[in-house]
């Protein structure tokens, strides 16, 4: 083990799973890069956890952007030379049924959701095969286990079944260099990107998602993030190629 702290980046970071994630990640001693494709965002995010003497830094980033994943990786190597965990978070919504959804649409929704993904943990495994370790956490969704049927619709679960094939993948070649990959898969969650998709849908959806859920409510964001926070650290030292849901039951 090094003795630096380490060092995360947490893309879709400006509020909701991400930002409850950089806390979590960040109250155990990390520098944390709350990434995010919204400036002022991204700078109220860290300013509120910085206000908890957790040290964070806000970077910008557009993660179906090459140029400005790498241009993140470059800012956060440049700050402080080493990065250990990646939790891949930014995503888009989409709620329409597939029939009503055009083709630019869908390869946006699979640009943001799955590529953005690819883009960040190519810039980022580099540096880790360098160091030897590293731990990716990707936020898949139930959506992408069964085929949606919540709030996701097609395109959305064709991009969160992508994020869990690609995170097994990954662990699968990069394991053995000391890189764990996992997933996690959140039902809903209340957060501002939720509530944008249940503002689109008719009255009574949330109530209809409450009760498809075994636990009888909807997650909150702090609950993720503690599952995110368990397989980015050494308690889960063994744990690689594995979809932990965190969605009070609704998958099963």
């Amino acid at each position: 083990m090094h003795n630096e702290p380490e060092v995360a980046i947490v893309t879709g970071g400006a509020g909701g799973i991400g930002e409850a994630a950089a806390r979590a990640i960040a109250r155990r001693g990390a520098h944390v890069a709350v990434a995010d494709l919204r400036p002022a965002a991204a700078e109220e995010a860290a300013a509120r956890l910085q206000a908890e003497a957790l040290n964070v830094v806000p970077v910008t980033v557009d993660v179906s952007s090459e140029a400005s994943v790498r241009a993140m990786v470059a800012t956060v190597l440049g700050r402080w030379g080493r990065i250990d965990i990646l939790v891949n978070n930014a995503g888009v919504e989409s709620s329409k049924v597939f029939l009503e959804i055009g083709l630019e649409e869908y390869e946006q929704v699979m640009r943001v959701n799955t590529t953005g993904v690819w883009l960040c943990c190519q810039a980022v495994i580099p540096t880790m095969l360098r160091q030897g370790s590293g731990c990716i956490v990707n936020v898949s969704s139930v959506a992408g286990q069964r085929g949606g049927g919540l709030l996701g619709t097609a395109a959305y679960s064709t991009s969160k079944g992508a994020v869990i094939a690609l995170t097994k993948a990954l662990a699968r070649e990069f394991a053995k260099s000391g890189i764990r990959v996992n997933a996690v898969s959140p039902s809903l969650t209340m957060t501002d990107f939720a509530q944008r998709q249940l503002d689109r849908l008719t009255a009574g959806t949330l109530e209809r998602v409450i009760a498809m859920t075994p636990i009888g409510r909807v997650g909150q964001a702090a609950e993720i993030a503690a599952v995110i926070d368990f397989l980015t650290s050494d308690q889960a030292s063994f744990i690689a190629g594995h979809v932990l849901n965190v969605d009070g039951g609704t998958a099963m």
